[in-house]
Protein backbone atom coordinates (compact mmCIF):
# COMPACT_ATOMS: atom_id res chain seq x y z
CA UNK A 1 0.00 0.00 0.00
CA UNK A 2 2.43 2.19 0.78
CA UNK A 3 4.58 1.72 -2.47
CA UNK A 4 1.37 2.22 -4.42
CA UNK A 5 1.23 5.90 -2.51
CA UNK A 6 5.04 6.19 -3.32
CA UNK A 7 3.83 5.60 -7.12
CA UNK A 8 1.22 8.23 -7.32
CA UNK A 9 2.53 10.67 -5.01
CA UNK A 10 5.61 10.85 -8.05
CA UNK A 11 3.09 11.13 -10.84
CA UNK A 12 1.31 13.75 -9.20
CA UNK A 13 -1.97 11.70 -8.49
CA UNK A 14 -2.49 12.31 -4.75
CA UNK A 15 -4.60 15.01 -3.23
CA UNK A 16 -3.46 17.24 -1.32
CA UNK A 17 -4.79 15.74 1.71
CA UNK A 18 -3.61 12.81 0.70
CA UNK A 19 -0.16 13.75 0.61
CA UNK A 20 -0.22 15.34 3.98
CA UNK A 21 -1.52 11.62 5.28
CA UNK A 22 1.40 10.34 3.39
CA UNK A 23 3.89 12.87 4.79
CA UNK A 24 2.16 12.18 8.47
CA UNK A 25 3.08 8.03 7.92
CA UNK A 26 6.67 8.80 6.98
CA UNK A 27 6.93 10.78 10.10
CA UNK A 28 6.41 7.52 11.78
CA UNK A 29 9.46 5.70 10.43
CA UNK A 30 12.97 6.91 10.13
CA UNK A 31 13.83 4.10 8.06
CA UNK A 32 10.95 4.77 5.78
CA UNK A 33 10.81 8.68 5.45
CA UNK A 34 15.05 8.15 4.39
CA UNK A 35 14.27 5.65 1.68
CA UNK A 36 11.69 8.29 0.43
CA UNK A 37 14.00 11.04 0.59
CA UNK A 38 16.36 8.76 -1.44
CA UNK A 39 13.59 8.25 -4.33
CA UNK A 40 12.63 12.08 -4.18
CA UNK A 41 16.94 12.65 -5.32
CA UNK A 42 16.79 9.94 -7.91
CA UNK A 43 13.70 11.50 -9.58
CA UNK A 44 15.01 15.11 -8.77
CA UNK A 45 18.31 13.22 -11.01
CA UNK A 46 15.92 12.20 -14.02
CA UNK A 47 14.84 15.66 -14.28
CA UNK A 48 18.43 16.73 -15.18
CA UNK A 49 19.18 14.05 -17.62
CA UNK A 50 19.55 15.39 -21.32
CA UNK A 51 16.33 15.07 -23.57
CA UNK A 52 16.43 12.95 -26.38
CA UNK A 53 16.22 16.43 -28.88
CA UNK A 54 19.95 16.64 -26.98
CA UNK A 55 21.30 13.65 -29.09
CA UNK A 56 22.78 12.69 -25.87
CA UNK A 57 22.73 8.93 -24.18
CA UNK A 58 21.98 8.00 -21.18
CA UNK A 59 18.64 9.48 -20.21
CA UNK A 60 16.69 7.67 -18.04
CA UNK A 61 12.92 8.85 -17.81
CA UNK A 62 10.90 9.07 -14.56
CA UNK A 63 8.28 6.12 -16.42
CA UNK A 64 11.53 3.83 -15.91
CA UNK A 65 12.22 4.35 -12.83
CA UNK A 66 8.92 4.24 -11.02
CA UNK A 67 8.47 1.01 -12.94
CA UNK A 68 11.15 -0.88 -10.85
CA UNK A 69 9.35 0.55 -7.61
CA UNK A 70 6.00 -0.54 -8.67
CA UNK A 71 7.78 -4.17 -8.50
CA UNK A 72 8.42 -3.32 -4.85
CA UNK A 73 12.19 -3.51 -4.90
CA UNK A 74 13.67 -3.82 -1.56
CA UNK A 75 16.40 -1.15 -0.22
CA UNK A 76 19.38 -2.68 -1.14
CA UNK A 77 17.66 -2.55 -4.80
CA UNK A 78 17.02 1.32 -4.36
CA UNK A 79 20.58 1.82 -3.33
CA UNK A 80 21.62 -0.23 -6.52
CA UNK A 81 19.36 2.56 -8.49
CA UNK A 82 20.76 5.67 -7.30
CA UNK A 83 24.65 3.76 -7.77
CA UNK A 84 23.57 3.41 -11.71
CA UNK A 85 21.70 6.88 -11.64
CA UNK A 86 25.18 8.94 -10.21
CA UNK A 87 27.20 6.81 -12.28
CA UNK A 88 24.88 7.83 -15.42
CA UNK A 89 25.49 11.58 -14.23
CA UNK A 90 28.57 11.42 -14.36
CA UNK A 91 28.77 9.64 -17.73
CA UNK A 92 26.97 12.79 -19.03
CA UNK A 93 28.78 15.35 -17.37
CA UNK A 94 26.37 16.15 -15.22
CA UNK A 95 28.52 18.28 -12.44
CA UNK A 96 26.56 19.40 -9.41
CA UNK A 97 22.96 18.77 -7.94
CA UNK A 98 21.77 19.94 -4.56
CA UNK A 99 18.48 18.39 -3.31
CA UNK A 100 17.88 18.41 0.45
CA UNK A 101 14.40 17.40 2.38
CA UNK A 102 13.90 18.36 5.48
CA UNK A 103 10.83 16.54 7.70
CA UNK A 104 10.53 18.94 11.11
CA UNK A 105 7.28 17.65 12.19
CA UNK A 106 3.87 16.26 10.56
CA UNK A 107 2.69 19.85 10.51
CA UNK A 108 5.58 21.46 8.30
CA UNK A 109 5.94 20.15 4.98
CA UNK A 110 9.24 19.15 3.64
CA UNK A 111 11.09 20.73 0.93
CA UNK A 112 12.79 20.32 -1.68
CA UNK A 113 15.44 22.30 -3.19
CA UNK A 114 17.77 21.63 -6.79
CA UNK A 115 20.15 23.64 -8.22
CA UNK A 116 20.60 22.94 -12.09
CA UNK A 117 24.16 22.28 -13.44
CA UNK A 118 26.00 24.49 -15.80
CA UNK A 119 25.11 23.96 -19.50
CA UNK A 120 21.81 22.09 -18.22
CA UNK A 121 18.51 23.01 -17.79
CA UNK A 122 16.06 20.99 -15.45
CA UNK A 123 12.21 20.56 -16.34
CA UNK A 124 10.11 19.91 -12.73
CA UNK A 125 6.38 19.24 -12.17
CA UNK A 126 4.95 21.28 -8.73
CA UNK A 127 3.19 19.47 -6.55
CA UNK A 128 -0.19 21.58 -7.87
CA UNK A 129 0.97 20.22 -11.07
CA UNK A 130 2.69 23.54 -12.28
CA UNK A 131 5.61 23.06 -14.44
CA UNK A 132 8.93 24.80 -14.18
CA UNK A 133 11.90 24.99 -16.55
CA UNK A 134 14.85 26.16 -14.97
CA UNK A 135 17.57 27.63 -16.55
CA UNK A 136 21.93 26.81 -15.63
CA UNK A 137 22.60 27.47 -12.29
CA UNK A 138 19.55 28.00 -11.26
CA UNK A 139 18.10 27.28 -7.84
CA UNK A 140 14.62 26.60 -7.23
CA UNK A 141 13.19 25.42 -3.63
CA UNK A 142 9.24 24.29 -3.47
CA UNK A 143 7.06 22.63 -0.67
CA UNK A 144 6.61 18.70 -0.88
CA UNK A 145 3.02 20.58 -0.27
CA UNK A 146 1.61 23.73 -0.78
CA UNK A 147 -0.48 25.31 1.91
CA UNK A 148 -4.29 25.55 1.46
CA UNK A 149 -4.43 29.38 0.67
CA UNK A 150 -1.17 29.67 -1.23
CA UNK A 151 1.90 28.23 -3.62
CA UNK A 152 4.98 29.84 -3.09
CA UNK A 153 8.56 29.38 -4.49
CA UNK A 154 12.04 30.81 -4.26
CA UNK A 155 13.80 31.56 -7.21
CA UNK A 156 17.58 31.86 -7.47
CA UNK A 157 18.09 32.36 -11.45
CA UNK A 158 15.74 32.14 -14.32
CA UNK A 159 12.70 29.98 -14.83
CA UNK A 160 9.58 29.41 -17.22
CA UNK A 161 6.70 28.98 -15.42
CA UNK A 162 3.49 27.21 -16.43
CA UNK A 163 1.13 27.67 -13.41
CA UNK A 164 -1.98 25.71 -12.75
CA UNK A 165 -5.27 27.84 -12.34
CA UNK A 166 -6.18 27.86 -8.97
CA UNK A 167 -8.07 31.20 -7.45
CA UNK A 168 -8.37 30.45 -4.19
CA UNK A 169 -4.37 29.95 -4.05
CA UNK A 170 -1.88 32.28 -5.79
CA UNK A 171 1.27 31.28 -7.05
CA UNK A 172 3.80 33.37 -5.81
CA UNK A 173 7.97 33.34 -7.19
CA UNK A 174 10.27 34.91 -4.16
CA UNK A 175 13.66 36.04 -5.78
CA UNK A 176 16.14 38.20 -4.09
CA UNK A 177 14.71 41.50 -4.52
CA UNK A 178 10.98 41.13 -5.97
CA UNK A 179 8.02 38.84 -5.99
CA UNK A 180 5.72 37.64 -9.03
CA UNK A 181 1.95 36.67 -8.10
CA UNK A 182 -0.70 34.66 -10.75
CA UNK A 183 -3.17 32.69 -10.19
CA UNK A 184 -2.70 30.80 -13.56
CA UNK A 185 -0.47 31.70 -16.80
CA UNK A 186 2.90 31.17 -18.72
CA UNK A 187 5.42 33.51 -17.79
CA UNK A 188 9.29 34.10 -17.54
CA UNK A 189 11.47 34.82 -14.51
CA UNK A 190 14.93 36.18 -14.70
CA UNK A 191 16.36 36.64 -11.34
CA UNK A 192 20.01 35.14 -10.91
CA UNK A 193 20.95 37.27 -7.34
CA UNK A 194 24.66 37.82 -8.91
CA UNK A 195 23.05 39.75 -11.16
CA UNK A 196 21.84 43.27 -11.51
CA UNK A 197 19.27 42.20 -13.97
CA UNK A 198 15.76 41.28 -13.31
CA UNK A 199 12.95 40.63 -15.54
CA UNK A 200 9.86 38.93 -16.14
CA UNK A 201 8.19 38.17 -19.83
CA UNK A 202 4.16 37.16 -19.53
CA UNK A 203 2.74 34.70 -22.09
CA UNK A 204 -0.88 34.39 -21.33
CA UNK A 205 -2.72 35.43 -17.94
CA UNK A 206 -2.09 38.20 -15.97
CA UNK A 207 0.88 38.40 -13.34
CA UNK A 208 1.96 41.59 -10.61
CA UNK A 209 5.49 42.12 -9.46
CA UNK A 210 6.37 43.55 -6.32
CA UNK A 211 9.56 45.07 -4.63
CA UNK A 212 10.39 43.31 -1.33
CA UNK A 213 11.62 46.64 -0.27
CA UNK A 214 9.28 49.48 -1.80
CA UNK A 215 5.26 47.61 -0.89
CA UNK A 216 4.03 50.64 -3.10
CA UNK A 217 6.35 49.32 -6.20
CA UNK A 218 3.53 47.23 -7.76
CA UNK A 219 3.57 46.37 -11.76
CA UNK A 220 0.71 44.60 -13.34
CA UNK A 221 1.49 42.63 -16.97
CA UNK A 222 -0.63 41.63 -19.74
CA UNK A 223 0.20 38.86 -22.05
CA UNK A 224 2.68 39.90 -24.74
CA UNK A 225 4.42 42.76 -21.67
CA UNK A 226 7.29 42.35 -19.70
CA UNK A 227 8.97 44.39 -16.99
CA UNK A 228 12.56 45.00 -16.28
CA UNK A 229 14.47 46.51 -13.74
CA UNK A 230 15.86 50.07 -15.44
CA UNK A 231 18.76 52.68 -13.37
CA UNK A 232 16.97 50.99 -9.55
CA UNK A 233 13.02 50.92 -11.34
CA UNK A 234 10.48 48.63 -12.72
CA UNK A 235 9.88 49.88 -16.26
CA UNK A 236 7.42 47.82 -18.16
CA UNK A 237 7.24 47.00 -22.22
CA UNK A 238 6.19 44.89 -25.14
CA UNK A 239 8.15 41.53 -25.12
CA UNK A 240 8.29 39.08 -27.90
CA UNK A 241 9.67 36.22 -25.70
CA UNK A 242 11.19 33.05 -27.82
CA UNK A 243 12.62 31.17 -25.08
CA UNK A 244 9.78 28.46 -24.90
CA UNK A 245 12.12 26.97 -27.66
CA UNK A 246 15.17 26.90 -25.42
CA UNK A 247 13.07 25.68 -22.86
CA UNK A 248 11.85 22.60 -24.51
CA UNK A 249 14.49 22.08 -26.93
CA UNK A 250 17.47 23.51 -25.32
CA UNK A 251 17.78 26.04 -27.95
CA UNK A 252 18.51 29.68 -27.32
CA UNK A 253 17.78 31.99 -30.03
CA UNK A 254 18.53 35.79 -29.61
CA UNK A 255 17.41 38.30 -31.33
CA UNK A 256 18.62 42.16 -31.65
CA UNK A 257 20.42 41.53 -27.86
CA UNK A 258 23.29 43.63 -26.97
CA UNK A 259 26.90 41.59 -26.77
CA UNK A 260 26.71 42.36 -23.07
CA UNK A 261 23.59 40.83 -22.57
CA UNK A 262 24.83 37.72 -24.87
CA UNK A 263 28.02 37.42 -22.58
CA UNK A 264 26.05 37.29 -19.49
CA UNK A 265 23.95 34.28 -20.58
CA UNK A 266 27.33 32.31 -21.67
CA UNK A 267 28.66 33.20 -17.98
CA UNK A 268 26.07 31.62 -16.34
CA UNK A 269 25.16 28.60 -18.58
CA UNK A 270 28.95 27.32 -18.65
CA UNK A 271 30.38 28.91 -15.02
CA UNK A 272 33.19 31.33 -16.89
CA UNK A 273 34.19 34.70 -16.67
CA UNK A 274 34.60 37.52 -19.94
CA UNK A 275 37.17 40.19 -20.04
CA UNK A 276 36.11 42.95 -22.56
CA UNK A 277 39.10 45.37 -23.20
CA UNK A 278 37.24 47.76 -25.10
CA UNK A 279 33.52 48.63 -23.10
CA UNK A 280 32.01 50.01 -26.42
CA UNK A 281 32.01 46.23 -27.68
CA UNK A 282 29.50 45.81 -25.07
CA UNK A 283 26.60 47.40 -26.97
CA UNK A 284 27.18 45.88 -30.32
CA UNK A 285 23.61 44.39 -31.07
CA UNK A 286 23.52 40.69 -32.57
CA UNK A 287 21.45 37.71 -33.33
CA UNK A 288 22.09 34.00 -33.31
CA UNK A 289 20.37 30.63 -32.49
CA UNK A 290 22.58 27.92 -30.94
CA UNK A 291 22.15 24.91 -28.48
CA UNK A 292 22.81 24.82 -24.86
CA UNK A 293 24.86 21.56 -25.37
CA UNK A 294 27.70 23.62 -27.99
CA UNK A 295 30.66 23.91 -26.74
CA UNK A 296 31.68 27.60 -25.60
CA UNK A 297 33.94 27.96 -28.53
CA UNK A 298 31.82 26.77 -31.11
CA UNK A 299 29.33 29.81 -30.06
CA UNK A 300 31.96 32.25 -30.14
CA UNK A 301 33.36 31.40 -33.32
CA UNK A 302 29.21 31.57 -34.87
CA UNK A 303 28.82 35.20 -33.13
CA UNK A 304 32.00 36.75 -33.63
CA UNK A 305 32.12 35.89 -37.70
CA UNK A 306 30.50 39.33 -38.27
CA UNK A 307 33.64 40.52 -37.25
CA UNK A 308 32.41 42.74 -34.14
CA UNK A 309 34.73 40.90 -31.85
CA UNK A 310 37.76 39.29 -31.73
CA UNK A 311 38.66 36.56 -28.84
CA UNK A 312 40.97 34.71 -26.55
CA UNK A 313 40.53 31.63 -24.77
CA UNK A 314 42.45 32.25 -21.36
CA UNK A 315 41.94 29.56 -19.73
CA UNK A 316 39.37 27.26 -18.89
CA UNK A 317 37.10 29.47 -17.20
CA UNK A 318 38.34 33.08 -18.58
CA UNK A 319 37.64 34.33 -22.07
CA UNK A 320 38.85 37.95 -23.06
CA UNK A 321 36.97 39.78 -25.29
CA UNK A 322 38.75 42.66 -27.89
Amino acid sequence: MMNEKWDKYFFGELTEEEKRELFQELEKDETTKREFAEMQNIVGLSGLLPREDDSLKGERNLEALMSRQEKKLKRKRVFQIIRYAVSAAAMIALTWMLAWYMFVGSETPSFTEITVPKGQRVHLILPDGSEAWLSSLSTLKWPSVFSSDARTVELNGEGFFTVTKDASRPFTVQTKKYDVRVLGTEFNVYAYSSSEKFETDLLSGKVRVSSNDDPEEIVNLLPNEKVSLVDGKLIKSSSSFGGKQYREQGIYDFEELTLGEVLERLEQWYDISFTVDDPSLMSKIISGKFRQSDQIETILKAISRADLFKYKIVSQREITIY
